[in-house]
C-alpha cells in the first residue's frame, strides 16, 4: 500500500534525508580527521597523500633494518671492549712477570715428563731416594708394595712433610710437567745421596749438577744395596749448590787417612782465614768432621772423580768463592798426595761460584693465567651476541640499505679475529722462564691492543655514519607522514561546527515533519 504525502511533508522528508547525509559526512570527518577518503573526493590530493605515506612507511622499514645493523655494531663494540679489558689485564700480567724476575735458587731440575700421578718406574720395594741438606738433615724414602705402585706425588708429599729445607714440586711445561727438587730458602745446598737407588733416580731424565755433571749410574747404588766405606766403588751421588768448590787436583786419595803434621788453611765464608791441623795421623772421615765443626760456612766432603775414585773437596755454602791458602803434609802444595793446586808450589787456589738455578714459579703462575685469558678471548669472539647471525668478529660482513630506493647500500666488512691470527698472541705463558720470552709476549699484547683499537674505530665509523642516516630517515619519514596526512586532513573545528548546525537543522526538520503529520491526521478524522 502506498503512502501519500502532502507537499509540506514531502519537503520535510527531503530536508531530513539531506541533513542526515551531511551529518554522517561530518561525523566521519571528525572521527577520522580526514576530509578526503579516496580519489573520487580529490584525485590530486589523495594521490599525493598516498605517495607520501607510502614513502614514510618504506623509510620506517629501511630504518628497521638499519636498527638491526646498529645493534650488531653496538654488540661488536661491547665485545671489543671486553677483549681490550682482558688484553690490558694480560699486559699487567706480563709486566708483573717481568718485575717478578727469576729468583735464584738451588735446584735439581728434571726434563722428564713426570706428574704427581706418575709411577716411579722400574723401582720395587726396598729401593729408596735419599737427600741430605747442607745443614745435615736427611730424608730417605723407601719404596713399598709392588713395582710401580709408588707415585712421584707420594714421594714429593713425604719429602715436603719432612721439613729438611728441601722440597719437591711439579711444574707444568709445554708437553707435560717436570720435577723440581729445590732448597726451601733458595740458598741452602743439598745432595741426592749415593745411597739413592739407580732404579729410582733414573726416572729424572736430564738431572744435572753444577759440581758433578750429569746423572750417571756410577754415582748411585743399584737396587737395595747400601754404600760401602772409603774406596773407589762407593757412589757419591750429585751435589747441588751455588758456592765455589774445589777438590784435590793431583791424585785420588789412595789411603783412608792423613799423616801427622798435616794442615790446611782456607778462607771461611766470612773471608777470615781458618787453619785445620793435626799432630797425629787421622782418618779422612775424622778430618772431614773436624773441618765442618769449625762452622766456617765451608763444607768438607768426599767427591767422586770422573774415574769413579774419591777426592777430597771444600765447598763454600754461602754462594761465594772458596779459597785455599796453603797446606802441609797430605795437603802440601808441592809434595802432598792431596794437594789442591794443579801447579806445584802455587799455594793459593780459588774455586769460583757456579751459576745457580732460577725459580720462575711466579712467572709461570702468571703465564698460566695469561693462557687462560687467551682462551677467554676466543670465547668472547666466537660468542659475540649479534643480530641476524652476522658475527663481525668472525669475518662475517653485512650490507645495509640506507634509503627506500635500495640504492648504494653500505657494505660493512667483518674482521676474522683470532688469538693467534690478527691479534698475534703467539708466544706462550708456559715459556715465561726468561725475560726475553716475557718481553715478546708483552709486545704481542700491546700490538693486539692496537688491533682492537683500530677495529673499534673502524666499526665506530660505520656506526656513526649509519646512525646519522637512521636519524635522517626517521625525520624524513615523520615529515612525509605529516604532509601526507595534512593533504587529506579535515578541519575538525569546522566540521564540529557543521555537526552542531546540522543537529539543530535536523531537530527543526523533525518538528516540522511531526507538525505536518499531525495536521494530516486531524483532517482525516474530520473527513472520516
Amino acid at each position: 500500500m502506498s503512502v501519500v504525502f502532502n507537499a509540506a511533508t514531502a519537503a520535510n522528508v527531503n530536508i531530513l534525508q539531506t541533513t542526515n547525509k551531511l551529518f554522517q559526512i561530518s561525523q566521519k570527518r571528525v572521527a577520522t580527521g580526514k576530509s578526503i577518503f579516496g580519489a573520487a573526493d580529490d584525485a590530486t590530493k589523495y594521490t599525493m597523500s598516498e605517495t607520501m605515506l607510502s614513502r614514510s612507511a618504506n623509510l620506517n622499514r629501511v630504518n628497521n633494518n638499519i636498527s638491526t645493523a646498529l645493534k650488531t655494531l653496538e654488540s661488536t663494540d661491547l665485545a671489543l671492549k671486553q677483549i681490550r679489558n682482558l688484553l690490558q689485564q694480560m699486559n699487567t700480567m706480563a709486566s708483573d712477570a717481568l718485575n717478578a724476575g727469576s729468583q735464584s735458587t738451588i735446584q735439581a731440575t728434571s726434563t722428564a715428563n713426570i706428574g704427581e700421578t706418575t709411577a716411579v718406574a722400574g723401582a720395587s720395594a726396598g729401593m729408596r731416594l735419599s737427600i741430605t741438606s747442607d745443614s745435615g738433615q736427611n730424608f730417605t724414602y723407601t719404596l713399598t708394595g709392588a713395582t710401580g705402585a709408588t707415585t712421584w706425588g707420594q714421594v714429593a708429599q713425604a719429602l715436603n712433610n719432612a721439613n729438611i729445607g728441601v722440597t719437591m714440586r711439579f711444574q707444568v711445561n709445554g708437553t707435560g710437567s717436570s720435577i723440581f727438587i729445590e732448597a726451601t730458602d733458595g740458598s741452602t745446598g743439598f745432595t741426592i745421596d749415593g745411597a739413592t737407588s739407580q732404579q729410582v733416580i733414573d726416572d729424572l731424565t736430564g738431572i744435572n749438577s753444577g759440581y758433578d755433571g750429569a746423572y750417571a749410574t756410577s754415582r748411585f747404588v743399584s737396587s737395595t744395596n747400601v754404600p760401602t766405606g772409603f774406596g773407589g766403588s762407593t757412589p757419591m751421588g750429585l751435589r747441588f749448590g751455588s758456592g765455589g768448590a774445589i777438590s784435590n787436583a793431583v791424585t785420588n786419595f789412595t789411603s783412608s787417612s792423613v799423616a801427622a803434621g798435616t794442615s790446611l788453611t782456607f778462607l771461611g765464608a766470612d773471608g777470615v782465614a781458618r787453619t785445620w791441623a793435626t799432630t797425629t795421623a787421622k782418618n779422612l772421615d775424622q778430618v772431614l768432621a773436624e773441618i765442618n765443626a769449625m762452622n766456617a760456612g765451608v763444607k768438607a766432603e768426599f767427591v767422586q772423580s770422573t774415574t769413579g775414585n774419591y777426592r777430597y773437596a771444600l765447598r763454600n755454602l754461602e754462594g761465594n768463592s772458596i779459597t785455599i791458602l796453603n797446606g802441609t803434609g797430605a795437603f802440601d802444595s808441592v809434595s802432598g798426595l792431596g794437594r789442591f793446586n794443579a801447579a806445584t808450589g802455587a799455594p793459593v787456589v780459588q774455586g769460583n761460584p757456579i751459576l745457580g738455578s732460577t725459580n720462575n714459579a711466579r712467572r709461570l703462575e702468571l703465564g698460566t693465567q695469561y693462557e687462560a685469558y687467551k682462551t677467554e678471548l676466543t670465547n668472547i669472539i666466537n660468542n659475540n651476541v649479534v643480530q641476524a647471525g652476522r658475527n663481525l668478529l668472525r669475518g662475517e660482513g653485512m650490507s645495509v640499505i640506507l634509503n627506500e630506493f635500495a640504492a648504494n647500500p653500505i657494505a660493512i666488512n667483518g674482521a676474522n679475529t683470532t688469538v693467534t691470527g690478527n691479534l698475534g698472541l703467539i708466544s706462550l705463558g708456559s715459556a715465561w722462564t726468561t725475560t726475553g720470552n716475557i718481553t715478546t709476549s708483552l709486545g704481542q699484547v700491546q700490538t693486539a691492543l692496537t688491533v682492537v683499537n683500530n677495529l673499534q674505530a673502524q666499526f665506530g665509523n660505520y656506526a656513526s655514519f649509519i646512525q646519522d642516516r637512521y636519524d635522517l630517515n626517521k625525520e624524513f619519514a615523520t615529515n612525509m607522514k605529516t604532509l601526507g596526512d595534512d593533504l587529506v586532513a579535515a578541519d575538525v573545528a569546522d566540521e564540529s561546527a557543521k555537526l552542531t548546525a546540522l543537529s539543530t537543522q535536523q531537530q527543526f526538520a523533525v518538528q516540522a515533519f511531526s507538525a505536518g503529520t499531525a495536521n494530516a491526521q486531524s483532517l482525516l478524522r474530520l473527513l472520516g
